[in-house]
C-alpha cells in the first residue's frame, strides 16, 4: 500500500490499519494522522474509530487531520445490523462532505451515513440524504420511507 501513498491525496482508514499496514503507532490518533500526512504528504487522513461495548451495541465516530488541524466527527450509539459496508459508506459521505464543504463536513456526513448504514442488512446503505441532515442536526436513526 505504500506504494500507492505517491499518489494519494485524501487517506480513510481503520484504527486497526494505522499500525498493521503504515506501523505508525502513536498514544492517540490525532498523532496517527499527523504523523501519516506529513510522511506521506496527504491532504487529508481519516480514521474511523468504533467502540465495542458488546456485539450489538457500538460507539461510532471519526476524526480527520486537514490542513495542520484535527476535526473530530460526532459520535452515535448504533444497535448493529449489519456492519458490512460501513467503511465504504464512510468514504461516500467522507468524500462528499469534504468535496462540497471541506473536511469538517466530511467528517460529520461520513459518520453519520456509515452510522444508519449499520442499522440495516446488506453491505448498501439505504439511507438519504436527507436522513442524514437529520440525524446530524439532532434526530434518530430511524429511516423513514
Amino acid at each position: 500500500m505504500t506504494e500507492l501513498m505517491e499518489v494519494t491525496d485524501v487517506l480513510i482508514t481503520t484504527e486497526e490499519d494505522t499500525e498493521r499496514v503504515f506501523g505508525i503507532t502513536a498514544p492517540g490518533y490525532e498523532d496517527v494522522a499527523r504523523r501519516l500526512a506529513e510522511e506521506y504528504d496527504l491532504q487529508a487522513v481519516a480514521i474511523t474509530l468504533r467502540e465495542t461495548p458488546s456485539v450489538w451495541r457500538n460507539r461510532w465516530s471519526a476524526m480527520v487531520y486537514a490542513r495542520g488541524e484535527v476535526v473530530h466527527g460526532p459520535a452515535f450509539d448504533i444497535e448493529i445490523v449489519d456492519r458490512v459496508g460501513a467503511g465504504d459508506a464512510f468514504a461516500g459521505g467522507f468524500l462528499y462532505g469534504w468535496l462540497t464543504d471541506g473536511p469538517e463536513a466530511g467528517v460529520r456526513y461520513g459518520v453519520a451515513i456509515s452510522a444508519l448504514k449499520q442499522t440495516n442488512p446488506g453491505d448498501l446503505c439505504w439511507a438519504t440524504k436527507e436522513e442524514c441532515d437529520r440525524l446530524l442536526a439532532g434526530g434518530d436513526m430511524r429511516i423513514q420511507r
